[in-house]
């Protein structure tokens, strides 16, 4: 045997590609696990193994030999490791609750991890929200051996690569094949692969593609219908799916599960509080799912984020000398009235002028932050594509999701977290990810006749906000006790007078966005702080 030790979490999806650069046979090969993979792959490499899997993992390899301890965090973070150094002690773990009680003292909660789960930021350096206790970073590794501990980021995209076709079906087919293999590698599993479907593009897509895959095996899909709020309801679209390919569809009504219901079950997970306050919704389907005899639950969790450079069309097709086209979209996007892309993509454009280089940032702290929570956030840029596909915040939301999903059993697998997909979408134009009157242009031209027409084409936009207001209704004497609360800890870093002002507004589902969540995460804060310390 070799003479290495191995803990892994994740999947290897390119494991054929493995086999050969390993010079394994590929019948052999099939008998191996993932972590016996990745320790062939070590054995060759050494601790540069990691820039050759395409997948997610955290793993921790003690190779005796060399007494060194090797650590890595895949590209996008999808799955998590954690760590805490003392003197000559190193506790490392999955979740950073484990790391914190590993002491048998409570470490205290990190002031600054907190202040950027308010501005729904990450910090840049993995401070997690215990003091003391560190989050490798994605896309690195750590070296542990007597001179000391050694991280290094081992990969991240070219910003400078760039794909151009000349065709729109050029990028279409190209787009397809990754898609369809991404979907493919995540539906290697050992019992029945379901799909988390609601009526969106990108779910739909995603089930699609797999009941193709499947057939003549029937594909499962669970989704959250709603029979009391209309402008919430996807039943139309996931109707349609379940006709076109026999899918056995379970669609559970959701008008009860409203956010702030079941004060007592707030927190579920103790590494840190609450991002979403549809946490019920989910619940529910997992337990469902379970109850299925599915173990492995695809989404189409992530699917938006791949779309974030859509304000850059006008850049992109005038810097490709594509001024005609410019103008027609431009028009067209008068005509049907989208002024909010109109303006994003002005905005843009002169900034990238202004700046002479591509990449748009945003240096405003958000508004409802107090000023000692201002302090602790970096003024580093807000928002770029790259950030929204590759950054650590979504990076947290991902594994966050996991963690919940686990509690029942369910392995979540989000074709749209693909590296190469990513990689891809990162270097072709803006102009094909988004055109005037049509969101997500290039999955709509690839799921021409692997989609029904009516979700293919779909305008109408459906949100949570009717059962937001709803929750914000049937529980607005629990948050009103909340929030007035003298002695609540968020009021440290939200500004009281900023909530009191909002958390009852009714917004529409135009006006949704993340300041809207706001009061939710007050409230999540203090029920996780209390339960921990």
């Amino acid at each position: 045997g070799m003479p290495f030790r191995i803990g892994f979490d994740g999947r290897l999806d390119n494991r054929s590609e493995l086999f050969s650069k390993l010079g394994i046979d590929p019948e052999q090969g099939s008998q191996f696990s993932d972590a016996v993979v990745v320790l062939h792959a070590y054995e060759r490499w050494g601790e540069h193994c990691f820039e050759h899997f395409i997948g997610e993992f955290a793993t921790v390899i003690f190779d005796e030999q060399k007494q060194q301890l090797v650590c890595a965090r895949d590209q996008l973070g999808d799955r998590t490791l954690f760590f805490s150094s003392h003197q000559t002690r190193l506790v490392i773990a999955s979740e950073p609750w484990a790391v914190a009680g590993s002491e048998g003292t409570n470490p205290g909660v990190n002031e600054r991890a907190v202040a950027y789960y308010f501005a729904l930021r990450a910090p840049e350096d993995g401070q997690s929200m215990f003091n003391g206790v560190f989050e490798l970073l994605p896309a690195h590794r750590m070296l542990v051996n007597e001179s000391g501990v050694h991280r290094w980021n081992y990969w991240q995209p070219d910003p400078t690569k760039k794909i151009r076709y000349k065709t729109d079906e050029e990028y279409t087919g190209h787009f397809l094949s990754l898609l369809e293999e991404s979907v493919r590698c995540r539906m290697r599993s050992t019992t029945p692969v379901g799909v988390l479907m609601s009526g969106g593009l990108d779910s739909t897509s995603v089930a699609s593609l797999a009941a193709r895959m499947i057939a003549p095996n029937q594909l499962t899909t669970i989704s959250y219908v709603f029979d009391e709020l209309p402008n919430s309801d996807e039943r139309e679209y996931i109707d349609a799916i379940r006709d076109e390919w026999s899918t056995h569809s379970i669609q559970i009504i959701c008008d009860k599960f409203w956010p702030f219901a079941d004060e007592d079950n707030w927190v579920r997970n103790p590494n840190r509080p609450g991002i979403t306050p549809y946490w019920m919704i989910d619940s529910i389907m997992y337990e469902r799912t379970q109850k299925e005899g599915i173990r492995v639950l695809c989404t189409g969790m992530f699917g938006d984020h791949i779309y974030g450079a859509r304000g850059r069309w006008l850049i992109d097709l005038i810097t490709e000398k594509q001024f005609m086209k410019a103008f027609q979209e431009f028009v067209n996007c008068v005509r049907f009235r989208e002024l909010q892309h109109i303006r994003q993509a002005t905005v843009r454009f002169f900034y990238a002028i202004a700046n002479s280089r591509k990449k748009y940032t945003q240096k405003r702290m958000p508004d409802w932050l107090t000023s000692f929570s201002a302090l602790l956030v970096s003024e580093k840029s807000l928002y770029d594509h790259y950030e929204g596909v590759i950054g650590k915040l979504t990076a947290q939301l991902s594994s966050f999701e996991f963690f919940n999903s686990s509690s029942y059993a369910i392995e979540l697998r989000s074709p749209y977290r693909d590296r190469c997909l990513i990689e891809f979408v990162l270097a072709i134009p803006a102009y094909q990810l988004f055109r005037c009157n049509y969101s997500k242009y290039i999955l709509r031209n690839a799921m021409k006749s692997r989609l029904p027409e009516v979700v293919r084409m779909r305008k109408r936009y459906t949100s949570f906000m009717p059962l937001f207001h709803r929750g914000l209704a049937y529980e607005k004497n629990i948050i009103q006790a909340w929030i007035q609360n003298p002695a609540s800890k968020w009021k440290k870093y939200v500004r009281a007078d900023w909530i009191m002002k909002r958390w009852n507004l009714l917004y529409t589902p135009e006006q949704d966005g993340p300041h809207t969540l706001i009061p939710w995460l007050c409230l999540s804060f203090d029920a996780w702080y209390q339960r921990l310390f």
